[in-house]
């Protein structure tokens, strides 16, 4: 059996730019815990509940002016609609995920499917990690500091260098240059771990 003949087609998305408060209001208006971020008609990340209470409300964020994208989980874990209900099944519990976004060929959106729809049982909760590229800056006293100059966060990477490297490459992707002419290093902390930290040169 194919992913398409289980998954659900009536999807909710988002866009980038839609400021985190009208997410949230969706959210619970029909009773949902995962949204998914959509942009040039592309699945361009996911924004969780759980992501608005971490990574904006903890952090001291706005939910009025902070939008979708920028604490939204790129390099989403997904399938194809034409992949096998096994194959998502297995997906979804060796990348402890909960919902799994099914795309087309174009890489849109099509549908979603939870875990229950495809038979399994209960799987962990996953662990995201967050990048964080800063730029050394020195104060009035000449004492060095960093300074973050872009937030990243990676769902569903198999390891903590996978996820820097995911978010690299979202970085350049974003910015049409090296990482390098942005920033001159970047940390990695998963969300329930500790931390690493990257320079560059």
């Amino acid at each position: 059996m194919q992913v398409r003949e289980v998954l659900v087609h009536e999807v909710e998305s988002v866009g980038p730019d839609t400021p985190l408060i009208h997410v949230a209001r969706r959210m619970r208006e029909i009773g949902i815990g995962f949204m998914p971020v959509v942009g040039d008609e592309k699945l361009a990340g996911v924004v969780t509940d759980r992501d608005i209470v971490v990574r904006c409300v903890a952090e001291g964020l706005e939910p009025a002016t902070t939008v979708a994208q920028e604490i939204m989980s790129v390099e989403v874990v997904c399938c194809f609609g034409h992949d096998d209900v096994e194959h998502a099944r297995e997906l979804m519990l060796e990348r402890g995920v909960r919902r799994l976004p099914i795309i087309n060929e174009e890489h849109r959106l099509i549908g979603v499917v939870a875990l229950p729809d495809l038979e399994g049982g209960p799987i962990p909760r996953s662990k995201s990690v967050k990048v964080t590229f800063h730029k050394e800056k020195t104060d009035s006293y000449g004492r060095p500091h960093k300074v973050p100059v872009k937030t990243v966060y990676i769902t569903g990477a198999t390891d903590r260098e996978g996820a820097e490297s995911a978010a690299v490459r979202t970085v350049e992707q974003q910015t049409g240059t090296s990482w390098t002419n942005v920033a001159t290093g970047y940390e990695s902390e998963e969300e329930e771990g500790a931390a690493g930290r990257r320079n560059a040169g």
